[in-house]
């Protein structure tokens, strides 16, 4: 408890603690060194709910009146004395500060007029509230069933309702009989909102002498200051004296929570930790933790709150309690970063795509860029708004905000960002020998991702939009005309139109790309599959035509060599059409060795050209 005392010669106010283990109180000490208030007097001082804060009425020889001021303990030492700008001082004297417990409500006392007082002490009741902008209220005087003519030293109880306060008036008993006749006497009030709760003199510690300044433990028991306050002189005689309060007196029932908020690596941190109902999100009381992570909370019992801690770049922690005893221990412990996991698919077909990260702040400041690798974890430090930018080639970017200058709860977050791909307009027109233009269905394979769809296009013209840095083969097998199949890598900035001049099958030879062989051998490589299941699909399409397969080599070895070569690779054409459901009486495998060359073999690249595999159409 905290209180003015004159042991030395001169009023100064002490603070002594409560040994539970031995039911006594502990020797008194000062509050302030000397030189801090040496210019002070000081009156009626309150310590705030959690013990870190004490408030009191105070004036120095620069200011005639007495102004709410408040001291802070850091380190355990309490701060000089500095006056409280809220709104609510003013050029007469502010006495007895009372702060509810949440620190969102104060009561306090103005004096009466000089011709209106009956005692030094006497003042009218005033309240204030806090806003929901940080700022305090109008004062407002409470209404006359408080305010009696002279009223003082008013009390808050923890339960942010119930308040006491000393009043000097006559009093009388149920029965009406006087039971104190013009003197300071301790009442009771509560405070709902509208004022509806009379106030009730505490009859059970009334005496002869005058009683002020009320405070409460959390046990129900009454301290107040009893004895003889001599009027208009500087000699106030009077003790400390307690009481127990009856149930009809007793503030609602509060549970006492307590504990410690502190970083993963167990050193205290000073957060702010509010009590939240979770039914209406309302903020009860809020404190914060002192240097030691230390905190204490006054919540009503036999309830359900949630308590929230949280720190600038730090992360939150939720927590429901059940105030189900006078106290509770709550620990927290908060992290000054988040592990993320981000995993980037294509909107479209949702498979993983590689990208990486850019971060910028709020402003879109550019902070750093961050590879990702998928599943893998990546730190992020909290206290700041990010704006984070994906990017993969060919594909749209994506902005993520993440609000990490706000409360943060977990520590690991997964995210799935779907990247939309860029799309290329490719022109495609056929024709025959002629120009004219050719109606036919295509074929659209995307040799990427293995798909295929067809098309048809009516007036030999087609925009097509294809996935920008895919490839892509476009096929077709128009009746009458010669098979066509062209590769797309729209990788290459270039390719935007694509025309093909379609040949009559009468009497022409058409190379078959992509069809290669091991090395001085017959036998099919894997990645001729799919231009021979082309042929496949070009025969099944016109089961009329009867085809040549002819294979061919360059000059390099020997004669004779390279002509059984050619035809062992011709035959194993037409065995592949066999095993794929084309007759062999519509097939002829012929291998020409190096008797027909398409160019002179005077080049590495020509000899290529020259090693290939053709199909002639021979007739209908």
């Amino acid at each position: 408890m905290v209180f003015i005392a004159n042991f030395y010669g001169s009023f100064k106010p002490y603070i002594a603690e409560f040994n539970s283990d031995s039911s006594s109180w502990g020797q008194p000490t000062k509050i302030f060194d000397d030189n801090d208030i040496a210019d002070f007097e000081i009156k009626h001082p309150q310590l705030n709910f959690d013990n870190t804060k004490l408030y009191f009425a105070g004036k120095t020889s620069s200011k005639a009146d007495f102004d709410i001021n408040i001291s802070e303990l850091s380190n355990g030492a309490w701060s000089a004395p500095t006056l409280v700008e809220i709104g609510i001082n003013s050029d007469v004297d502010e006495l007895g500060p009372s702060f509810s417990a949440d620190e969102k409500r104060i009561l306090f006392t103005r004096p009466l007029p000089a011709e209106e007082k009956a005692d030094e002490y006497c003042g009218q009741l005033y309240y204030a509230e806090l806003t929901e902008a940080g700022t305090w209220s109008e004062p407002e005087l409470l209404p006359p069933v408080y305010n009696t003519g002279c009223v003082c030293t008013p009390y808050y109880s923890r339960d942010n309702k119930t308040f006491f306060y000393a009043s000097y008036e006559d009093v009388n008993d149920n029965e009406g009989k006087k039971l104190a006749r013009k003197q300071f006497s301790i009442f009771w009030a509560r405070i709902d909102g509208l004022f509806r709760y009379n106030p009730k003199p505490i009859i059970s510690v009334i005496t002869d002498d005058d009683l002020i300044s009320p405070s409460l433990n959390r046990d129900s028991t009454l301290y107040f200051n009893g004895g003889e306050f001599t009027k208009g002189e500087d000699k106030i005689i009077s003790e400390i004296r307690s009481a127990k309060l009856s149930r009809t007196f007793q503030p609602k029932a509060m549970t006492l929570v307590s504990g410690t908020v502190t970083d993963l690596d167990g050193q205290p941190l000073d957060a702010v930790v509010q009590a939240i109902n979770p039914y209406t999100t309302k903020i009860y009381q809020a404190t914060k933790s002192d240097a030691n992570g230390y905190y204490q909370l006054f919540i009503p019992a036999d309830e359900q709150y949630s308590l929230l801690a949280y720190k600038d770049r730090y992360s939150a922690q939720s927590k429901l309690i059940e105030t189900q005893s006078k106290s509770i221990s709550i620990d927290f412990d908060l992290f000054p970063s988040i592990e993320v996991t981000i995993n980037v698919f294509d909107e479209e077909y949702y498979f993983p795509i590689d990208a990486n990260i850019s971060l910028y702040d709020a402003e879109f400041n550019f902070i750093e860029t961050i590879e990702i690798t998928r599943g893998a974890e990546s730190a992020i430090s909290l206290g700041k708004e990010l704006n984070i930018i994906f990017n993969s080639e060919n594909y749209f970017t994506d902005t993520l905000n993440l609000p990490l200058d706000e409360e943060v709860i977990f520590d690991f977050f997964d995210f799935d960002i779907e990247l939309k791909r860029k799309l290329k307009d490719v022109s495609l027109s056929f024709s025959d020998e002629d120009g004219n233009n050719l109606g036919l269905e295509i074929t659209v394979y995307n040799v990427t991702r293995n798909e295929k769809t067809k098309r048809t296009v009516k007036d030999g013209k087609v925009v097509l939009q294809l996935r920008d840095g895919e490839v892509y083969e476009i096929s077709t097998s128009a009746e009458g005309y010669s098979y066509y199949s062209a590769e797309l890598d729209l990788s290459d900035e270039e390719v935007e139109e694509v025309s093909a001049q379609l040949q009559s099958v009468k009497n022409i030879s058409l190379v078959l790309d992509n069809i290669t062989f091991a090395y001085n051998s017959y036998e099919l490589n894997a990645d001729s599959y799919t231009e021979l299941d082309k042929l496949v699909t070009y025969l099944m399409e016109n089961n009329g035509y009867k085809v040549e397969i002819s294979a061919h080599t360059d000059d390099k070895g020997a004669e004779k060599y390279n002509l059984k070569l050619s035809n062992l690779r011709a035959n194993s054409v037409l065995q592949y059409l066999q095993d794929h459901a084309i007759v062999k009486d519509r097939l002829v495998a012929i291998g020409y060795g190096e008797a027909q060359p398409r160019f002179p073999n005077d080049t590495d690249e020509n000899m290529a050209k020259n090693r290939r595999v053709e199909f002639k159409i021979l007739a209908e």
